[in-house]
């Protein structure tokens, strides 16, 4: 088995590894990232606040309104119940009467507005809490299939760290050493394929005389521009 092959094989071991643990990373993320179910939940909470203000507020109109008629029928009862005879008296009852019953109006009129108010703010609250159901169902879905997907790249990532236990068991030292730093230094590629003339890594035309290198099994090759490893396949 050729030198240029052996680090070839351990490079595409690598790029697995690094893609694999690049998905398990954003999986990691992805799991961790709770954003969305925080806000639906603190949108939730504020609905809820605004629904309990609208229902005290409800009751206080309703509790005016049902005082007010409480008084108008306290005041007719004294209008009509004939102990009053002194016209004046009588004239002022009624005067009062009617004044209640405008001010009645104004009551009823706020009640409606309430009405209005605690029913949208009843609606705000269904539809928050419809939002932050459908939310938690979504993260719980993604949640089990993202895990099983973690599961499985784990399993893969340790069968293929074996794979590359394996290979690298065969490779010179020095060799490794050359490699490793190139992976370092060259963004996780150390070793590059050649296609007809060209480095396929940087896209540079190479030599006769380093293609002529680059085919020999028995030694490392380099790129003139990129200082990869060199494999002709």
């Amino acid at each position: 088995m050729s030198q240029p092959f052996q680090l070839y094989r351990l490079q595409q071991l690598d790029s697995q590894i690094d893609q694999l643990q690049a998905r398990l990373h954003e999986i990691v993320l992805t799991l961790g990232d709770d954003r969305e179910q925080l806000e639906a939940e603190s949108q939730t909470e504020q609905a809820a606040t605004l629904l309990d203000e609208a229902r005290k507020t409800l009751h206080r109109a309703e509790g005016e309104v049902k005082a007010q008629r409480v008084k108008i029928e306290q005041t007719e009862a004294t209008l009509y119940g004939g102990k009053v005879r002194n016209p004046k008296e009588l004239q002022d009852l009624q005067n009062e009467t009617a004044a209640l019953k405008r001010y009645l109006v104004t009551l009823e009129d706020r009640q409606l507005e309430q009405m209005i108010a605690f029913e949208e703010a009843e609606e705000g609250h269904r539809l928050a809490a419809e939002r932050l159901s459908q939310v938690r169902a979504i993260k719980s879905t993604l949640s089990t299939k993202l895990t099983r997907e973690q599961t499985s790249i784990s399993d893969e990532v340790q069968r293929l760290q074996v794979e590359r236990q394996a290979a690298t068991s065969s490779v010179p030292e020095a060799d490794l050493k050359l490699y490793n730093q190139l992976r370092q230094s060259r963004r996780g590629v150390a070793v590059a394929r050649v296609t007809d003339t060209y480095c396929t890594a940087c896209g540079s035309t190479l030599s006769a005389a380093l293609l002529h290198a680059a085919r020999s099994p028995n030694q490392i090759t380099r790129c003139d521009s990129c200082g990869r490893i060199l494999y002709t396949g």
